[in-house]
């Protein structure tokens, strides 16, 4: 078994949007954190095969990684889908095998605008959405009495760093739900992986994050189809998904108009 992933699950981790206070994109004034939990073995088993196979058939070339900015953009590798034909076909396979995959979704999305009007010492949007995904990973945890390691996507030095500080914090302090040793025997390892190593869990959050933010935005998902990306979502045992696989802060107060789903 590879070292980074020893236990039974996998959290494999991704952002959309920056999670600058100061400068709020207008276009984007949100930060979405999302991770896809797998079953380790499926994933370098069955995911691997069907991603390399799906690459392959397209491209003739199973080490291409696919990035959303990339292939939406018809990117460097992505030329072919230049070809309307041919993109039509790529975007239904990759829904399939998002529809298909063995995977829960778990999302915290924080409207940056309504953070900073919330709280006057605003957290830094990754940091609380760290902690987020942390206790909704260990309570699945918990649930499946399994272990778990967390697989973030690299997002250069000195994020890496801050971000394996702060996972280190959790360990240590715990959460407002969660005591140091519920994190600390539940997962076993904090990695931090490129993009170029072709990971095939990263790739699939990479796949279903920007459309979680699009949809909270009321923006149109041009290719990977929400309905598919919601049936994933991590749900209490009565179907409900919002507050156990989607969160989304600052919660609306009493009057309100309801978040978009």
């Amino acid at each position: 078994m590879n070292d980074s992933k020893k236990g039974n699950s996998v959290l494999f981790l991704d952002e959309s949007g920056d999670h600058d206070l100061i400068m709020i994109d207008p276009e984007y004034p949100i930060f979405v954190l999302a991770g896809c939990i797998i079953d380790f073995q499926y994933e370098e088993k069955v995911l691997t095969a069907t991603l390399n196979k799906f690459k392959e058939d397209f491209f003739g070339n199973k080490e291409i990684v696919l990035h959303l900015a990339e292939y939406t953009r018809d990117g460097k590798g992505y030329e072919k889908l230049r070809d309307k034909d041919l993109r039509g076909e790529f975007y239904a396979g990759l829904n399939k095998i998002i529809k298909d995959a063995e995977f829960d979704l778990v999302a915290c999305i924080i409207d940056k605008n309504e953070h900073i009007k919330h709280y006057k010492n605003a957290i830094d949007p990754y940091l609380l959405s760290l902690e987020v995904i942390v206790e909704r990973f260990v309570m699945f945890l918990k649930e499946k009495k399994a272990k778990g390691v967390i697989i973030a996507e690299s997002r250069g030095q000195q994020l890496d760093n801050q971000l394996s500080l702060a996972f280190l914090d959790l360990k240590i302090s715990g959460t407002r739900f969660l005591r140091p040793i519920d994190i600390a025997e539940s997962i076993t390892d904090f990695r931090i992986r490129k993009k170029d190593e072709n990971i095939p869990g990263l790739q699939l959050v990479d796949s279903v994050i920007t459309p979680i933010g699009r949809r909270y935005l009321n923006k149109r998902n041009f290719y990977i189809a929400y309905d598919v990306i919601k049936s994933k979502f991590r749900k209490h045992s009565c179907g409900k998904y919002r507050g156990y696989g989607l969160i989304i802060l600052p919660k609306k107060q009493i009057g309100q108009p309801p978040h978009p789903q």
